[in-house]
């Protein structure tokens, strides 16, 4: 397990280059952290030799960028002062902007991350990871006394972000990564999650997350309240969105099974009235259409299926639903004794199940 001021070897290496230094900046946001600066500046410097340190300070009140520019003298420290920009998000984003090197690690000022833990940190990078994250909830992390509100409301905002990325601390503000991974990508730097950002929209799933103990800070106060909050939840709903996470695409998926009843009774009552048709008739009128119009909304809108061709996969949606609807029916006819409403209820979620699966995996998949 790693904690603050275990011993750890003094750099990473270049990968095929044992014993050489890989180039590192290391990032660090600040507002208001004259206090907490200096020792973390030396602390950072005795774990990774050749490091340069990048202070993105936004105006703060109590002397932060002069300190940096003081450590500057003897340490390789430089303070970029932003007056007319303001959050941490953005502030790692100019940060990773001027950097001298490509390996960028970046932590929070107030001591809470361990700088000891960074080789381990670059390490994984060099060795292949996309995105390394300093991690305080897998096997090994820890975090410092935090009353239960806190831990409730970091628990929560972690399983709210777990559908878009398979890190499991993605709300932790200590990661290491190539800045060359955000290249391209068109980030929407918002709040205090870049890092959630960074994995969400660059989609990766080559990370490695290094157990570190969470220290709470013991000078200054932190930023992080209400507002946060809530820049947090839009965060996490506009990613949902722009990226038609999975929940998002299930809650689509279960509306337009509700819109196909529409058609389904329309045409079913239009074949046996209006026509004088069968029941039986009626009804494979009614399913026909009603699967017909489920899988144009769920091409269009479900699934964002549009480069999809629509011959096949029309033919395996109308075969999926085909097994749902069998599934259904062997549901009810595998629970003889329960009412039948109540079995006829866990046939539909069963086949609704099937028929969402059959949709993500086989009629609107994508050729890799």
């Amino acid at each position: 397990m790693i904690r603050a001021g275990s011993p750890e070897p003094a750099a990473a290496t270049r990968q095929g280059e044992p014993g050489a230094v890989t180039p590192v900046t290391v990032i660090v946001p600040t507002y208001n952290e004259s206090k907490n600066l200096p020792e973390l500046s030396k602390r950072i410097c005795a774990s990774v030799p050749g490091v340069e340190i990048v202070v993105v300070d936004d105006a703060s009140k109590d002397g932060t960028a002069d300190v940096a520019r003081e450590l500057g003298k003897t340490l390789p420290v430089r303070v970029i002062e932003r007056f007319d920009e303001r959050g941490l998000s953005t502030a790692v984003l100019r940060g990773m902007k001027e950097a001298k090197n490509d390996v960028c690690v970046v932590m929070d000022a107030d001591l809470s991350h361990p700088p000891e833990s960074i080789p381990r940190m670059i390490r994984a990078v060099v060795d292949g990871a996309d995105v390394s994250v300093g991690s305080r909830y897998v096997k090994g992390g820890d975090i410092d006394d935090w009353p239960l509100f806190r831990r409730f409301t970091s628990l929560a905002g972690t399983w709210l972000a777990r559908p878009l990325t398979p890190v499991r601390d993605p709300m932790a503000g200590f990661f290491c990564l190539r800045r060359s991974l955000i290249n391209g990508v068109a980030l929407k730097p918002r709040g205090f999650k870049i890092l959630l950002e960074i994995l969400a929209r660059t989609g990766t799933q080559k990370t490695s997350e290094i157990p570190i103990r969470f220290e709470d800070r013991t000078q200054g106060a932190s930023k992080f309240g209400s507002k946060q909050r809530k820049e947090f939840l839009s965060q996490v709903w506009e990613l949902y969105r722009d990226l038609n996470a999975w929940p998002l695409r299930v809650f689509k998926f279960l509306c337009t099974g509700a819109i196909g009843v529409i058609p389904n009774i329309v045409v079913l009552n239009l074949a046996v009235k209006g026509f004088g048709a069968s029941k039986d008739i009626g009804v494979a009128a009614g399913w026909g259409v009603a699967m017909t119009t489920n899988y144009l909304i769920n091409r269009k809108w479900t699934f964002r299926a549009d480069g999809v061709p629509v011959a096949g996969s029309y033919l395996k949606y109308a075969l999926g639903s085909l097994g749902g609807l069998g599934i259904q029916w062997l549901v009810m006819r595998g629970l003889p004794t329960m009412h039948y409403n109540v079995s006829a209820l866990l046939g539909i979620a069963a086949g609704t199940v099937f028929n969402y699966m059959a949709s993500q995996l086989w009629a609107f998949a994508r050729k890799r």
